[in-house]
């Protein structure tokens, strides 16, 4: 279907290959239908549940009343200007970009005698409405979501930026799927070299379906550094952090079928915000991300710390002498730490896994009977349960699903280096993390901006939550059309006023 495949006048023909491309009367779901327009045939194919039905009789009902000579003459010209009263229709003269349309949910409509084809767009996917998200819950703010259409996303987005320059590019992904994704920036903002950039590597994809949508791209987009566990995209299922970002020159993608959109390129510091900041005090946002940093340090760091320090007493001052058991138990505490966090998370799978109704008491089983009897019996240590649970609560603080794995996983990394080389194990690991995160890059974007290379003015912006009538600069490091979000007009005639 690569080659292209003109639209033969007799429809016949047409028809004969549709039916063999589409298999018609092999697969139930292809509808085809002929039809009489005065003296000539008329046949239509369409989707069995992806079409309003109600929609296409109504333009059927306009086309079929043509008398015999109103169609003798430039019968598609007339059927398709002066009866097609659908706003979304077109004309292909290729068969195989016909088929794409049709299983796109679209409906084709043939005319005997006529080189092309009428496409009517009466698409009725099977959707949800929009509604809170799960992951990126707030307490005041919006409560929509995005969802699993991407016409419906688009409108969410579209809502918030009303802005004639924002775009929406489609490109067609997989040979056989065909899915649809659309490339969302503000084109007298957003670097044209970065959409460039982006288009080019969608449009390199060479694989015949995608059908784990969003996370299956972003493989094809990082390339060789996926083996690198820090997420170099964002995932956002909220249509206010998406147009947040696009305001700012970012792009983002929306895979048709996924309610996550990716936002690309991001650095470390975007994975640790999140949109309740900014619907709270300054001030109050400010503490809220500086204690989720904390957190997520703390997540990081507390558990192989506390075990370094245990396992090599004389390092420690007499102030902390008090660290640690006087008595390990039968299991090292290296191990003991292992295995709680494999406990954590299959416990946080099995939450997962099980219908929401168990999750609570799954929660009481492994909170109070799991980790209690197990320290009653002496397979762990009361500290190193209450260290495993202080980095469990600091990795679920973490704004970004992405993110928090990473640093669950690094954890356990820091962990088993510190049983076998004890402090400098733990040094050296660190390091090892800080030059990962140093060698990251997004899009050809540093991961630490605007820690390094030093940025004073974005980094303010990273640790505390500004005023927004301050947040007047776009990040530079995005090289963006337009660095400020002011109205320069507006500007001026304030200027010449004062």
């Amino acid at each position: 279907m690569s080659e292209r495949k003109a639209v033969d006048k007799n429809i016949d023909k047409n028809i004969n290959t549709l039916k063999d491309i589409l298999g018609v009367g092999e697969t139930f779901d292809i509808i085809f239908r002929e039809y009489k327009i005065g003296r000539k045939r008329a046949a239509s194919f369409s989707i069995n549940g992806m079409t309003n039905d109600v929609v296409f009789s109504n333009v059927l009902q306009d086309i079929l009343v043509l008398a015999p000579n109103d169609v003798t003459i430039n019968g598609l010209d007339k059927v398709f200007y002066t009866r097609s009263t659908h706003t979304q229709v077109k004309l292909l003269d290729d068969l195989n970009d016909a088929v794409t349309s049709l299983l796109s949910g679209e409906i084709l409509f043939l005319i005997d005698g006529e080189s092309q084809v009428i496409v009517y767009d009466i698409r009725a996917y099977p959707a949800r409405s929009p509604s809170e998200s799960n992951i990126e819950k707030i307490t005041r703010g919006s409560k929509d979501s995005f969802v699993e259409t991407i016409v419906f996303n688009t409108a969410l987005i579209r809502r918030r930026v009303r802005d004639p320059n924002l775009r929406f590019e489609i490109v067609k992904v997989g040979t056989r799927s065909k899915c649809d994704i659309a490339v969302a920036y503000i084109k007298d903002v957003t670097n044209p070299e970065l959409v460039a950039k982006i288009k080019e590597k969608l449009n390199k994809i060479n694989i015949d379906g995608v059908p784990m949508a969003e996370k299956a791209i972003e493989e094809y987009l990082v390339g060789g550094s996926q083996f690198n566990p820090f997420p170099k995209v964002r995932y956002t299922e909220r249509p206010d952090v998406a147009s947040v970002h696009l305001y700012e020159g970012h792009v983002c993608l929306i895979v048709d079928t996924s309610p996550n959109i990716m936002i690309l390129p991001t650095t470390l510091w975007h994975h640790v915000q999140h949109a309740e900041e900014y619907h709270q005090n300054m001030l109050i946002g400010s503490y809220l991300r500086l204690i989720r940093m904390l957190g997520i340090v703390l997540s990081f760091l507390l558990p192989p710390l506390w075990l370094a320090m245990v396992l090599q007493r004389h390092l420690l001052p007499e102030t902390l002498a008090f660290l640690g058991p006087r008595d390990s138990g039968v299991i090292p505490l290296g191990f003991q730490f292992i295995a709680a966090e494999i406990g954590v998370e299959l416990v946080r799978m099995a939450t997962v896994h099980v219908p929401s109704a168990q999750s609570t008491a799954l929660g009481f089983i492994g909170a109070f009977m799991l980790g209690d009897f197990a320290t009653k019996v002496g397979l762990f240590g009361n500290e190193v349960i209450f260290y495993t649970a202080i980095a469990a609560v600091g990795a679920f603080a973490t704004p970004s699903m992405e993110f928090a794995m990473a640093i669950r996983f690094f954890r356990v990394v820091l962990l088993l280096l510190v049983m076998l080389f004890r402090v400098p194990g733990l040094i050296g690991g660190v390091l090892l993390v800080f030059l990962l995160l140093l060698r990251t890059r997004s899009f050809g974007i540093p991961y630490l901006w605007p820690l390094l290379p030093f940025n004073l003015a974005g980094l303010k912006d990273v640790f505390f939550r500004l005023p927004i009538p301050y947040k007047v600069l776009r990040p530079v490091v995005l090289k963006p059309k337009d660095i400020d979000r002011l109205d320069q007009k507006k500007q001026n005639k304030e200027d010449d006023k004062e």
